[in-house]
């Protein structure tokens, strides 16, 4: 278990630090370009395009590739050389697509500058996600976490700084972000050479064929993942009243949402391999680890849900001062409960992927993507951006359930279930007291107070443990 704890801690810091950069970024954003909302959307949309169409390159090759480089690492070069001719044809398709989607939408002239930079970084960054694979695989998370930080520092301290002392605008930020994603595939690449493994491009249909048959039910599965989780944007664009002004508002909503999930990311990304080999071994119980796994996310995303959306309109007005408290507050506070199911949801996820339960997920997701679509079709025309971020809470409600239950009938059970209740009961308790004195008192002591309270009362119920060791094996 020290290292499950010691990757989760590397990829938790590394990913932190990307999301604090991140947001940091984008009040930046925000401030610098508040009176031109409609490229700001417009990059917003773009955003979300490209890494949605991203995940074309992917093809849910990760979650496979990981699982056999764990459970034969001695063939991890021809593992990796096979898939790199396999995303290097993907990357081309997928930045036709983008380029074609662009068009397809009517975008502006510059917007379709953005998708061609943006796009071509996407691409570049799937190629180099490849490599961070080895890293997962062998369990070195802290090469990953070292790329991961190099990048956003690049983008965010470099960009940063051309925005505000130079003045230049969004497209020539995007070629910074472009700059650093080659930098990424340079530096995953080189570590993987120097510390791991070599590279062998001979054709083994025996891998493409291994790969293909798990990848392919997971690659449509991640496609209806992706599509419920970004389209939300494009369709505000095209569906919300107050158009591109509407992507803003949620943008910047999502953002802060987006940094704090990067927790449950972290931590089953580093439990993925220990979880692929305890399924794997028919002699160790799963019912364990999947309870410690899913604990943890509930004591974690229960008050970060009650929390984040009892001080929404506090916290928007402070980091977005320019932006009225009807543009972003309420986005933000419903996207929260929808950021504390993610929490859930991505246990669930990790253990079908660890699984290998490849039409289960991709059913799961497209049900939820349909749902998605559907919702957003009836409630973005009707409530803007708000409409969105109820869809999400709705879609993310359904996958969670769904999952549930489909993980209880084939997979495993809890061990214990009190967690479930003690977490919610003593998120509500803190959410009333924020509720009253959220106007008395400011956020920088709140926040603090609240985390005391509510871990205070966790650790009294004796929910604030590790996870036993024994419970892994030799894991």
């Amino acid at each position: 278990m020290n290292r499950v704890f010691k990757n989760t801690s590397a990829l938790f810091i590394a990913h932190l630090i990307a999301r604090i950069f991140s947001l940091g970024l984008t009040l930046l954003l925000a401030e610098y370009f508040k009176e031109e909302l409609k490229l700001l959307g417009q990059y917003f949309a773009v955003m979300s395009l490209t890494n949605m169409i991203a995940s074309i390159a992917e093809l849910g090759i990760h979650a496979p590739l990981i699982r056999e480089m764990t459970l034969y690492p001695q063939h991890a070069r021809h593992f990796v050389g096979n898939a790199l001719i396999i995303r290097l044809f993907l990357a081309i398709v997928a930045f036709v697509v983008m380029i074609e989607s662009g068009r397809l939408l009517n975008y502006s002239p510059k917007a379709l500058q953005m998708i061609i930079l943006l796009g071509s970084a996407e691409v570049i960054n799937s190629i180099a996600q490849l490599f961070r694979c080895v890293f997962r695989a062998f369990e070195e998370m802290k090469y990953e976490a070292f790329t991961v930080v190099v990048e956003r520092s690049i983008v965010v301290f470099i960009g940063g700084m051309l925005i505000v002392f130079v003045g230049v605008g969004l497209v020539d930020f995007c070629v910074m972000v472009l700059i650093a994603s080659v930098l990424n595939l340079a530096l995953s690449v080189g570590i993987v050479l120097k510390q791991f493994t070599s590279l062998r491009f001979d054709f083994d249909l025996g891998i493409w064929r291994n790969l293909m048959s798990q990848a392919l039910p997971f690659a449509f599965g991640n496609i209806f993942y992706l599509i419920y989780f970004r389209i939300d944007i494009i369709l505000i664009s095209k569906l919300s009243p107050h158009g591109d002004d509407a992507i803003v508002w949620y943008g910047l909503a999502y953002t802060i949402v987006n940094a704090f999930t990067i927790l449950p990311g972290a931590f089953m990304g580093a439990m993925f391999p220990a979880m692929s080999r305890a399924l794997e071994d028919k002699e160790i119980d799963f019912s364990p680890i999947f309870t410690d796994a899913l604990r943890w996310m509930f004591l974690l995303g229960m008050p970060f849900a009650v929390g984040l959306a009892t001080l929404a309109p506090k916290i928007s007005a402070i980091l977005f001062p320019s932006y009225g408290p009807e543009t972003i507050a309420p986005a933000l506070s419903l996207l929260s409960w929808s950021g504390g199911l993610i929490f859930l949801t991505t246990v669930l996820i990790t253990v079908l992927r660890a699984a290998d339960k490849r039409y289960p997920f991709t059913l799961l997701m497209a049900t939820t993507a349909l749902l998605n679509i559907a919702l957003n079709l009836q409630l973005i025309p009707r409530f803007s951006h708000v409409g969105a971020a109820i869809t999400m809470i709705i879609s993310e409600a359904y996958l969670f359930i769904a999952s549930l239950i489909y993980i209880f009938c084939r997979i495993s059970k809890l061990t214990e279930f009190g967690f479930a209740i003690k977490a919610p009961v003593v998120s509500a308790v803190m959410g009333v007291g924020l509720l009253l004195l959220r106007e008395r008192f400011s956020i920088w002591l709140l926040i603090p107070a609240a985390t005391v309270f509510y871990f205070g009362v966790m650790a009294i119920f004796k929910e604030i443990r590790g996870i036993r060791s024994e419970r892994w094996g030799e894991m």
